[in-house]
């Protein structure tokens, strides 16, 4: 298949640019090692990962167009002129990502590099092997956009009509690049639909895609990933990566892009990094693993424990959440604390007859300049069985966090 599916450099999710651009502006010489996990073990049909490879070498074609860099200008305000030069001069190089199967034919995928430059592959990767792999097992021709629609339309209604702040999060594990468009024009449709009169509305406050946010004028959405942190503590150690972290973004944004994803060592170690200073800083924390309703009671017990009204301050669910699980969780937030959602697999990849794949990449390995060692980066995760990167290095940063 010599057909791009990625064909905009801004198919990808607003934090990329904004860990880009925190990688230029405080670590220009760090390299990174990224690997695939394929957390369900899937067998891929032979020739999948050359198909891949294929498409990966078409994306080195890509640039960024004026009206793409005017658009970007205006909605992300918080990205000085320069990082813009940056992006007109960016090229993906295809030869930073290693491919293959095994005998198996399980997926192996690495990507090594300046971390500036290696941080753009992450979500347009994910978003192909989705694609790939739904188009190899014949989805695409039991695919029904308008069952499809109709299915997204009623899930956005229900979200707004349940007065739900939410957001698109699905460009990683989506079905398809048309099936994510199909997605957010539902989604829109559901908010014109939205019923003004409403004792509380919901609203539908944008896309982490930024080519999408573009196409619809939507804000883009995003801060960091995991990958921050988890430099962080393979550099500096994993005590205070945390701080580092936090420290590191602030002075790089300036107190905007407020929103911390905190778990990437768990909640205790979070917390034990968590000032009055960085609470005021930031203006919330963005929740992606653990029970959710147990992180709102720790996260609104620590806020009240350093002075700070709760309801000055906003939480983010991002893990995993259905449309159902968005509403209870709003419900039990009222009264306590803020709260919005990014919804991901569950809009862009609940497709009649197809099963989502459960697909990560995450930074394994990194080193502060070309000259240092590298050393392991793992993740630790509040869901258990998630914990990313070298077992032994698991293992060190559980002891060394005393977890």
């Amino acid at each position: 298949m010599n057909t791009p599916l990625i064909r905009s450099l801004l198919d990808n999710d607003m934090y990329t640019f904004s860990v880009c651009y925190l990688y230029l502006s405080k670590f220009p010489r760090a390299y990174g090692r990224y690997t695939f996990f394929d957390r369900n073990n899937t067998v891929y049909p032979q020739g999948f990962a050359e198909q891949l490879k294929e498409q990966l070498k078409l994306m080195e074609n890509l640039t960024i167009s004026p009206e793409e860099v005017a658009f970007m200008r205006r909605k992300c305000y918080y990205l000085p002129l320069w990082f813009y030069t940056f992006l007109q001069g960016y090229r993906f190089n295809a030869d930073e990502v290693a491919v293959s199967q095994d005998a198996a034919g399980r997926l192996h995928i690495t990507i090594e590099g300046l971390l500036w430059k290696t941080v753009f592959w992450e979500v347009p990767i994910l978003a192909l092997v989705s694609e790939l792999k739904h188009r190899a097992d014949g989805a695409m021709d039991r695919y029904d956009p308008d069952r499809e629609y109709a299915k997204s339309l009623r899930k956005g209604e229900r979200l707004l009509q349940s007065g739900l702040l939410f957001a698109e999060f699905g460009t990683r594990r989506r079905f398809s690049f048309d099936h994510q468009d199909l997605v957010l024009r539902s989604l829109l449709e559901a908010n014109r639909r939205n019923i003004p009169e409403q004792k509380e509305q919901g609203r539908l406050g944008g896309t982490s895609n930024v080519h999408f946010a573009m196409k619809y004028d939507l804000t883009p959405i995003g801060t960091m990933s995991h990958q921050v942190i988890s430099f962080c503590g393979a550099i500096f150690g994993y005590k205070e990566a945390n701080y580092l972290a936090m420290d590191s973004w602030q002075e790089a944004f300036d107190s905007d892009l407020g929103t911390y994803l905190y778990d990437t060592y768990g909640w205790q170690a979070f917390r034990e990094n968590f000032s009055k200073k960085y609470a005021k800083l930031f203006d919330g924390l963005r929740i992606d693993s653990g029970d959710n309703f147990r992180a709102v009671d720790k996260i609104v017990a620590k806020y009240k424990e350093l002075g700070i009204n709760p309801l000055t301050k906003s939480l983010t669910f991002s893990n995993g959440l259905s449309v159902e699980e968005a509403v209870e969780i709003h419900k039990y937030c009222a009264g306590k604390i803020n709260d919005n959602y990014g919804i991901g697999t569950f809009l862009t990849c609940d497709v009649h007859d197809v099963a989502p794949l459960n697909i990560v990449i995450k930074l394994t390995a990194a080193k502060l300049t070309e000259k240092k060692g590298w050393q392991k980066a793992i993740k630790l995760s509040d869901d258990p069985g998630k914990h990313t990167g070298d077992p032994d290095e698991v293992d060190i940063a559980k002891k060394t966090l005393g977890l």
